[in-house]
């Protein structure tokens, strides 16, 4: 039970720092994708700017080891591509394409699905994995 409401309590702080970084995109696309990297800094446990300067295999096999439960996964895979869509909107066209594929890296390690090049994620789509993950509407 312990483990569960850590997880449960990961899952929701990881969320809202993906949320905040919605927010500031509207102003700042390059700042929301710092945030991002924060936000997966913590979920990861790792330092994000040497994590995310790995080629995209070793991004998934490194990453894959550092998580706290696969149910995480998803969430990592859908923030990584959001931060791959700020990354363009900045301008970091390089940056935001080595993202985009360690996202998909990742999501093939893992088993789960990665949005396509052109999809967004939006918050819709956080909250969907919410939902799957048994939070409840207002829960997070």
């Amino acid at each position: 039970m312990l483990q569960q409401d850590y997880l449960m309590r990961l899952i929701m702080q990881f969320v809202d720092g993906i949320k905040r970084s919605m927010d500031r995109e509207k102003r700042n696309p390059k700042e929301a994708a710092d945030s991002l990297e924060d936000a997966l800094s913590r979920a990861l446990d790792m330092d994000a700017e040497v994590l995310l300067g790995l080629a995209p295999e070793s991004f998934a096999s490194v990453a894959q080891i550092s998580i706290a439960d696969p149910r995480i996964a998803a969430y990592v895979v859908y923030t990584m591509a959001l931060e791959a869509h700020y990354l363009r909107e900045a301008g970091c066209h390089d940056t935001a394409r080595l993202r985009y594929d360690q996202a998909c890296a990742f999501a093939a390690a893992c088993g789960v699905s990665a949005p396509g090049p052109d999809d967004i994620p939006c918050e819709e789509d956080f909250d969907e994995l919410l939902a799957e993950d048994g939070f409840g509407e207002g829960e997070y």
